[in-house]
């Protein structure tokens, strides 16, 4: 009977044990295939040379619509090196924690509105800031108006978001996110470290992979007149309340704009982010990594960024402790810009814009808290 039992315990050690290889081995392949994918999306910003002097009493040049060719010579980017073996992802993957290395991080979130059978950069369709306080905690968000004018750092000036086409097309690949980078840190007056880039293919990527998600409505929404990819429009409206959303529906909430305002939009677009935000965490963090090839091939070639894996891997650590409710919302709007003249859109009022940012960063007090 002993021999039996002991039999039986070694052949559910063994099973156990191919098992736990089995698994290992799956994870160690979906790791180097996410590596694989995430080198594909990493790009490394060029250097772009500081501002033009102009004569002060020239008119001001609009370069918003005037691109230019690339450079005579290119612009090189430096290779990628793989990460450290102790910074990688398979070294860390089951570490508990991985504490932040930065006190403070500004994150610049840009949205492109590409339409499928469009080359070369586009305009940027969404820009939202996120600030991290690692010490107290504090995760911001800000959204800035897509039309907003304002100075580019190389010169020129123009509407914001034009400011990543400009840099693609005038300082090759690498010039569109240094240049929205230097645009959005001169505006606010804080440095951005780095940049996320999404079309809105990938957008929905992202919530079909998570199966979707849920979002409270503040109020009836109408617009007769919804963009769609083949240059016409459809009718689109989205009862007030709490509703689940498909990646298609998702889409459309954040970019519908014919109802109130891209002021509007830009609220929506932070439900939206937001939205995801909870879902993922609701998912759970391990899930997300025993399937982050899933993720990571299916997002490849939607997505831009210059955040190394190291700093992913720390993010999504952060991630973990904190709460979508206590994720402060910010937006340059309505009541903080000025009409401009002579073929320009709106600015944004200095004062208002350094209480903003004030509040946005924690350096003043703040009542907001998701409006």
């Amino acid at each position: 009977m002993l021999i039996v039992y002991r039999r039986v315990v070694a052949g559910a050690v063994f099973i156990i044990s191919v098992i736990a290889v089995a698994m290992m081995l799956r994870i160690g392949f979906e790791w180097r295939q996410a590596l694989v994918d995430i080198d594909a999306m990493i790009v490394t910003p060029a250097t772009i040379p500081d501002e033009v002097i102009t004569d002060p009493t020239a008119p001001p040049v609009v370069s918003e619509e005037i691109y230019g060719p690339p450079p005579a010579t290119p612009v090189i980017q430096p290779t990628v090196p793989p990460p450290a073996t102790d910074n990688s992802p398979a070294a860390t993957a089951t570490a508990e924690a991985i504490r932040l290395s930065r006190s403070e991080l500004n994150i610049l979130l840009l949205g492109t509105d590409a339409r499928p059978e469009e080359a070369g950069p586009t305009r940027t369709d969404a820009i939202v800031v996120v600030h991290i306080a690692r010490d107290t905690g504090q995760v911001s968000m800000l959204s800035i108006p897509r039309d907003l004018w304002v100075k580019y750092p190389t010169g020129g000036e123009g509407r914001i978001n034009a400011a990543y086409a400009i840099g693609e097309n005038r300082f090759g690949p690498g010039g569109g996110a240094a240049l929205a980078k230097s645009t959005v840190s001169k505006l606010l007056g804080i440095p951005i470290d780095y940049f996320v880039l999404i079309n809105f293919e990938g957008f929905k990527k992202i919530i079909d992979l998570i199966g979707g998600i849920e979002v409270d409505v503040p109020h009836a929404i109408y617009d007769p007149a919804y963009p769609t990819d083949d240059y016409r429009t459809i009718e689109v409206s989205f009862a007030a309340g709490r509703q689940w959303m498909d990646s298609e529906r998702a889409l459309i909430y954040a970019r519908t704009r014919h109802a109130d305002s891209d002021f509007g939009r830009n609220q929506r677009q932070q439900q939206v982010l937001m939205a995801i935000f909870q879902r993922i965490r609701d998912r759970g963090l391990l899930q997300q990594l025993t399937s982050l090839d899933d993720y990571t091939g299916a997002l490849r070639g939607y997505v831009l960024t210059d955040i190394n894996y190291r700093m992913m891997l720390e993010l999504a650590s952060f991630a973990r402790t904190i709460d979508s409710e206590d994720i402060l919302r910010y937006a340059i709007d309505s009541s903080s810009i000025v009409e401009l003249s002579g073929g320009a859109t709106f600015s944004v009022q200095p004062q208002a814009l350094r209480r903003i940012v004030s509040q946005f960063t924690g350096e003043a007090v703040s009542t907001a808290g998701g409006e």
